[in-house]
């Protein structure tokens, strides 16, 4: 099992899976990619038919029904049968999740062990990101999915970097891009597996849409008459400009329609090189914000927005936690946090603090902002932790999981989010993160060839 569950209840024996499970089931889990986790979970060994229920329910067989009292689920395995309670749809979806992982191997199929187990995660928004690169395949973006479900994330945001057809403009993705309807399909499997899909456009930064060191610029290189959309060297939007504001309008609404209904939209706004921190240059800034918060409430939704070009040190600060931040003085900082709206979720991303409590984030929410804490793999497990401790401890609204180039190496990372986020830290090694996410993987996406198993493509000299 990935996940280990102390509070559980072991009662002895074993309930062994039929092979032809037909259960009752409320109807959030009737959906094809709960029946084909089912029959992958029990190693090929069971199909799951369901009569749906109005009910938050699982019951196969015959056992006690528990309820979840103050938790979200409750599971029950008896060697008579299952049941599994839950408060609503999604915690549903959870418990169910929670309840295949159990599933063990024997000689004539699968089983689980008998044990009462109610739970909660620690953190409620447990928020994963992932970048669609113009070398990323659909069936990558579609394991990614299949095994942020499998770990019981609650959000996936994804970046389009140039790789999905928009309407409004052309030029924003590469001829080889993903049409809508090729993605749509992902889309239902990650909320039929519980998932929100949170859309993301770079709305100042990474205006290119394509990584720094290598050059490119999804818009420019094919269409360098658009550069009155842009700074003077294309790294950043022109966020000053009407053009502008009117075309990430029309965005937005392509990508809200896309990945359909929702609570947020991430506007990213990192790393805009160039910006002086002039006051004039601020008051644009910052005006430009609260003018996109403003047409994103209207939409029903709120923004998301990447935190470092808004912090700058402070003496107090922990020494041992190498900061990313871009403001040059606290007064710079303190005028822009002043200035910006309260609608904005501010994503502290902290690839190098080592030690909570992560001090920015704190700086956030003491200014009156909403925060998720974004620790990356880059920093190793010490990050992940005190990122977690910082999110649980400082009572902020969650975690996400960066991840951008290096899923071919650091997959196993995600994994341990996941598990850390639903029970206190531990000791568990990151080789058996490694091994347990391996082991969810592939039962959550089945590949039969070598290059699309595991998480890298090939498994000497690789690093996409």
């Amino acid at each position: 099992m990935f996940f280990t569950h102390p509070d559980a209840e072991m009662h002895g024996g074993r309930f062994h899976i039929p092979a032809k499970a037909n259960a009752v089931a409320g109807k959030a889990l009737d959906s094809a990619i709960m029946k084909e986790f089912w029959h992958r979970f029990t190693f090929e060994s069971s199909a799951l038919s369901l009569n749906t229920a109005d009910d938050f329910i699982f019951s196969l067989g015959e056992a006690k029904k528990v309820l979840p009292g103050e938790k979200d689920y409750a599971i029950n395995v008896e060697e008579t049968g299952i049941f599994l309670s839950a408060k609503d749809e999604k915690s549903l979806k959870e418990g169910f999740i929670t309840l295949m992982d159990m599933f063990l191997p024997d000689g004539s199929g699968a089983y689980a062990d008998c044990v009462t187990l109610k739970e909660s995660p620690l953190i409620k928004n447990r928020m994963i990101h992932f970048c669609v690169f113009p070398d990323t395949e659909l069936w990558e973006i579609k394991k990614f999915i299949r095994l942020s479900g499998a770990l019981k994330y609650s959000h996936i945001v994804l970046e389009f970097w140039g790789m999905i057809h928009l309407d409004c403009l052309s030029e924003l993705s590469w001829t080889h891009a993903f049409s809508k309807d090729e993605i749509r399909p992902l889309i239902k499997e990650a909320n039929d597996l519980g998932m929100e899909v949170v859309p993301m456009f770079n709305h100042w930064g990474h205006a290119s849409a394509s990584r720094l060191m290598h050059g490119k610029h999804v818009v420019l290189d094919q269409n360098i008459s658009l550069a009155r959309l842009f700074d003077y060297d294309g790294w950043c939007w022109r966020i000053e400009s009407d053009e502008v504001r009117a075309l990430q309008d029309k965005i937005r609404e392509e990508l809200c329609e896309l990945c359909g209904e929702g609570e947020y939209f991430h506007i990213g706004c990192d790393e805009a090189y160039g910006f002086t921190f002039k006051k004039e240059e601020i008051d644009s800034f910052t005006g430009f914000l609260n003018y996109t918060a403003g047409e994103i409430k209207k939409s029903g939704r709120t923004p998301i927005m990447w935190a470092d070009m808004l912090l700058s040190r402070h003496e107090g600060y922990n020494k041992n936690n190498k900061y990313n931040m871009a403001a040059p003085t606290v007064s710079a900082e303190e005028y822009m946090l002043k200035n910006i709206s309260r609608d904005i979720v501010m994503a502290d991303w902290q690839y190098n603090a080592t030690e909570a409590p992560i001090e920015t984030a704190l700086t956030l929410k003491n200014a009156g902002f909403t925060v998720l804490e974004c620790p990356y793999d880059e920093g190793g497990a010490r990050t992940s932790r005190a990122a977690v401790e910082t999110v649980k401890n400082g009572e902020l609204s969650g975690i996400m999981h960066t991840t951008w180039h290096t899923l071919s190496s650091s997959t196993g990372y995600i994994g341990r989010i996941a598990d850390i986020s639903w029970r206190e830290c531990n000791d568990i090694s990151w080789i058996m993160y490694n091994v347990k996410t391996a082991d969810i993987l592939r039962k959550a996406y089945r590949a039969k060839d070598y290059e699309k198993s595991g998480w890298a493509r090939c498994e000497i000299g690789t690093r996409t």
